[in-house]
């Protein structure tokens, strides 16, 4: 099937309005102008088009079949199409045989998904590093437990292997209770060591569930341009918002939160239409990531 969606919106800082033509479930063409082809038109007049959602939600993996169902379609209600989770290890020597337990676990989705892996931050050697480049892991949550975890890792030796396939390393700060001002230089001295030892992570990426990333932490991820956008090549995902869209000072287009999406689309798949939720077990896909970071140094005005 191909069709043209006209006047879809982009979800960038200065958003734009975008004429996208779509084939076989995948975007082959992305123009400012209209286009005219010999096909199917879809007129979004009343309506806000915009690439789907993806979400972090590390919650999947530790969930019955029956509460993973529900909680999916929570999801896609708030417009989510895919989702960024993670596997738990307390230990490196674990991740084999967890990997294959996730993986069998998020066969079932109906959305597409990435995994990631979280663990103590004092656990991270340059071994756990070869394994995830090895798995194509594109990021590891790496949770601070105590003050001193931050100088337990030799991160030289850390940095030193994480090349080609560069794998952020994220700093978690919700498992340590302290003071906001103390957090604050424990996110300083992180700053300062992911500077001078060159360690590549994502500064603003959510501690919490149920979050949607926005466009850098997708780049970050190596997720973007193929999530979250309108450009040649990525997948249809995106969602038909009832129009509620205003303009403030610096020409930002914002969108309702409080409002659910009337439509969401995933890989070309109508999965909800109003209150209508039209899930199928088992019809996403592993997202496997080429390389992260492939594509965050690149201009905001691809979009």
């Amino acid at each position: 099937m191909e069709y043209i969606l006209e006047n879809v919106w982009t979800t960038d800082r200065n958003p734009k309005q975008k004429h996208v033509y779509v084939k076989d479930n995948v975007v082959r063409y992305v123009s400012e102008r209209p286009l005219r082809m010999k096909c199917f038109t879809v007129n979004s007049a009343g309506f806000d088009v915009i690439p789907g959602y993806v979400f972090r939600d590390f919650s999947l993996n530790g969930m019955d079949d029956v509460s993973l169902k529900d909680h999916c379609e929570q999801l896609v209600r708030m417009g989510c199409t895919s989702v960024v989770t993670a596997l738990s290890l307390t230990y490196p020597k674990e991740f084999e045989q967890r990997i294959s337990e996730t993986r069998t676990k998020l066969n079932a989705l109906p959305f597409d998904y990435a995994i990631g892996v979280e663990l103590p931050m004092n656990r991270i050697s340059p071994a756990l590093i070869r394994t995830c480049q090895k798995a194509k892991i594109p990021f590891i949550n790496a949770m601070v437990e105590q003050e001193e975890d931050l100088d337990t890792v030799i991160w030289e030796w850390v940095r030193n292997v994480n090349f080609p396939y560069t794998v952020p390393i994220i700093a978690d700060w919700s498992q340590i209770p302290l003071h906001e001002k103390r957090l604050m230089q424990l996110k300083e001295k992180w700053a300062r060591i992911c500077k001078e030892k060159s360690i590549v992570t994502i500064d603003d990426f959510p501690n919490h569930d149920q979050h949607r990333l926005n466009k850098h932490q997708l780049q970050c991820l190596g997720l973007y341009p193929k999530k979250g956008s309108w450009v040649t090549g990525c997948d249809v995902d995106y969602l038909v918002y009832e129009r509620n869209v205003s303009v403030d000072g610096e020409e930002r287009v914002e969108y309702d939160k409080g409002k659910n999406p009337v439509i969401v689309v995933q890989n070309g798949n109508i999965i909800k239409v109003k209150d209508d939720i039209r899930l199928k077990q088992g019809n996403g896909k592993e997202m496997r990531i080429i390389r992260p970071g492939i594509f965050r140094v690149m201009s905001n005005d691809l979009l």
